[in-house]
């Protein structure tokens, strides 16, 4: 493979990344096993990946942002813990095996399936919540950005999972909202990736310039079909997902 036809690919790779982390924040899935495929190290590739992901997120903030998604008020406290689990995960050694964590978070995002018909207007109407809802989807959400400050494959439908139903948001909210919070968190474990010379520059430019440009799509086509489609779109992804976590689960 010649070096233009490597950079089309990894170009191409980006975009579709950038396309479903807007829609169901779990693009990882596509780009870090794509680029070990190609010959890069594992936490080259995670690092790299993440440093893309800074584009794809800010495009989608903005995109959001715009339409009116990002429910404000939660930002500054996901903001925190999103800040407190990437420094966390990317900087304390975990004792436990990436395999098992994403195998995991695969059995956990198909046994909390059931949570998405269990209310018929849930992700699909803002309802309030208690204090204690919101304590208890806070705690689960720092263990999630935890996770994702060292590896991150799979957390966004578990995102997806606590923002609806523990803080009451529409599905699209929930996109909008927790975008903003996965900004931080590229922008905080991408220093300590950096600082620790793991990312591909050359690379991570072209990642971040195509996941930009898919994070514009999947924002566009998220906004444009409304929160009944992404909550049909994301059971069957988390089907795919789960499935790619525990039986293909290679990185």
């Amino acid at each position: 493979m010649s070096e233009i036809e490597l950079i089309l690919l990894i170009y191409f790779i980006g975009i579709v990344t950038g396309f479903f982390d807007s829609i169901i924040g779990a693009g990882g899935l596509i780009s870090v096993p794509s680029l070990v495929i190609l010959g890069v190290p594992p936490q080259i590739a995670i690092a790299t990946d993440r440093f893309g992901s800074i584009g794809q997120a800010l495009i989608a903030t903005i995109k959001f942002s715009m339409a009116k998604k990002v429910i404000w008020k939660y930002v500054p406290v996901l903001g925190i813990l999103a800040l407190i689990g990437s420094f966390i995960g990317a900087n304390i050694l975990i004792n436990i095996n990436p395999k098992f964590l994403g195998s995991l978070i695969g059995i956990l995002m198909i046994a909390l399936l059931p949570l998405i018909f269990l209310k018929k207007d849930l992700g699909i109407k803002r309802f309030k919540v208690s204090r204690l809802k919101l304590s208890i989807g806070s705690i689960i959400y720092l263990a999630i950005m935890t996770f994702a400050g060292f590896y991150g494959q799979g957390t966004g439908p578990m995102v997806f999972y606590t923002l609806t139903f523990f803080l009451g948001l529409t599905m699209i909210e929930s996109l909008g909202t927790g975008v903003v919070a996965w900004l931080i968190i590229s922008i905080s474990s991408t220093i300590i990736f950096a600082l620790n010379g793991l990312i591909n520059y050359q690379l991570g430019i072209i990642l971040f310039t195509s996941m930009s440009i898919g994070s514009y799509i999947g924002s566009h086509v998220a906004i444009k079909k409304g929160d009944k489609w992404i909550k049909n779109l994301f059971v069957l992804l988390v089907c795919f997902i789960a499935i790619k976590l525990l039986f293909f689960n290679n990185l």
